[in-house]
């Protein structure tokens, strides 16, 4: 009784460190707890040694104490969760609207998705500043724009039947 004890102490202590799987391990726990009580008193009424049962009647109630402190972890937590996700999301929404702000149509930077015809593309040189000095932003006359032109795709051909059908 003593070994199981012992056992089933070191396995509970084990599952009870584990997030909300340690709950499994309480009920082997109390019955290892109570093994380990019994273990005692027959060893000492025989005078035989009880370490095993002291290492159950220790590792028992260390694993019972992990399994409730996960429970008053998990609720403290619980308690910190907003009930009104609605609410939560309205003032989220709020919020993103005040920090929200338009781009002026003329600072919208475009890139130059093909070279002009005729010319190769050149490779960017990104400005660097000094060591030391902080960038510049670049004028909104100075960022090169171009029109993208949308085509539409041609119509889809019908489908021909295979030859021999």
């Amino acid at each position: 009784m003593g070994i199981a004890s012992m056992v089933i102490g070191i396995v509970a202590l084990v599952i009870g460190f584990v997030p909300f799987c340690g709950t499994w391990a309480l009920v082997p726990a109390v019955v290892g707890l109570v093994l380990g009580v019994v273990d005692a008193i027959v060893k000492s009424k025989r005078g035989q040694s009880k370490a095993t049962a002291v290492a159950g009647l220790v590792l028992n109630p260390l694993a019972i104490v992990v399994i409730i402190l996960w429970w008053v972890f998990a609720a403290a937590a619980a308690e910190e969760i907003p009930t009104d996700l609605n609410a939560v999301w309205q003032q989220q929404m709020q919020q993103a609207q005040q920090q929200w702000q338009p781009v002026p149509p003329g600072n919208v930077p475009t890139v130059p998705l093909q070279p002009q015809p005729g010319q190769p593309m050149q490779p960017v040189q990104p400005s660097q500043p000094a060591p030391g000095q902080p960038m510049q932003p670049v004028p909104p006359g100075d960022v090169p724009t171009v029109p993208l032109q949308i085509q539409p795709a041609p119509p889809a051909q019908p489908a021909q039947p295979a030859p021999g059908q």
